[in-house]
This record gives C-alpha cells, structure tokens and sequence, in this order.
C-alpha cells in the first residue's frame, strides 16, 4: 500500500499537532517528525508502504525532505506564525487539526501513528532530534565519505530506513 499523501499537508498537520499540544516546532525540527514519520509507518505496515512518495535526502544536520525545506526556509522558528496562510487554521489549531485531517483522509492508524510521533519525538529540542539522527544508520549510510560539512543530496535509502527502525522495533518488543 503506497500512500499518495501530500508531504506539505502532512507537515501542516504535523506542525499543528504540535502546537496543539504546546510543543515548539521549527521548521528543521519538522524535517525530522516527517522523517519519523514516513519510518515508522513503513515498520507498521510493510517496506512496500509509505506515508508519501517523497524521500529524504542526507543533508549536514540530518534527514531533509527538500521541498519542505524551500517551502519553509524563511520561516520563523515556531511554525504558528505562518500557519494561517493556510486554510485549515484560522488562529483555532484544534480546528485547523481537524481540517487538515479531514482533507488528508487520513485513517485511525495513520493519525495515531502521526500522533505518536508528535508524541514521542516532538518533545525533544530540534538539536537532539540532529544528534539522534546523525546516530542513526539510516542517515550515517547515507553520508559515508562525506566530511562532517560537505552538502550532499544522497538519498537516505528508504530500504534502510525500514530496515533500521523495524530491527529496532523487534528488539524493543522483546526486552517487554
């Protein structure tokens, strides 16, 4: 099951979920819940599975879709300031959240899935989510070779990136 969902409503609905939730959320901190997110739905439900079609490239601080990153460069730190330039939010985030919802049709398990990683790694500052990152496989494979600031569009696999979080799943299924 691929999921066409569109990566920049995934991102609003990340983006207000959290401030929902009273969570900052920069747009370099949005980078990594959507990489958090497209890996774990893989882990949930199957490598041939994604949230999205896009794939994240492995740029010097982590996991970067590119067209999120242009789409909010310029962007304060906290995405509230610009989120009602979309019309799913009008100062109201439960709404907006729930206008978002409804237009990405997103199921009970997607939207817990969302919510989890809203949840999960939303509450970490953007500087843990790049370390935690960097001490990932995912990203490190990526940036073999590279020197620690040397920009890159390698793709992080998504293979991998499945790979990775489901051996990490079974490991933490069985230590409970």
């Amino acid at each position: 099951m691929i999921n066409d969902l569109n990566i920049k409503d995934v991102a609003v609905y990340i983006g207000l979920s959290s401030v929902t939730k009273g969570l900052s959320i920069s747009p370099l901190k949005l980078q990594k819940l959507l990489y958090y997110a497209q890996a774990w739905f893989m882990v949930f439900n199957g490598r041939e599975s994604t949230l999205f079609c896009d794939v994240p490239q492995a740029w010097v601080n982590g996991p970067v879709y590119p067209v999120i990153y242009y789409a909010y460069k310029d962007k304060a730190a906290n995405m509230c300031d610009h989120l009602d330039s979309y019309a799913f939010y009008d100062g109201d985030a439960l709404e907006g959240l729930q206008k978002i919802s409804d237009k990405l049709s997103l199921d009970t398990e997607q939207q817990e899935l969302l919510e989890s990683v809203v949840m999960m790694y939303g509450k970490l500052s953007q500087n843990q989510l790049i370390w935690l990152t960097h001490s990932e496989q995912p990203w490190a494979d990526a940036r073999s070779g590279l020197a620690p600031y040397e920009r890159s569009e390698r793709e992080i696999s998504l293979d991998t990136m499945h790979d990775y979080y489901l051996a990490r799943h079974t490991r933490n299924k069985q230590k409970t």
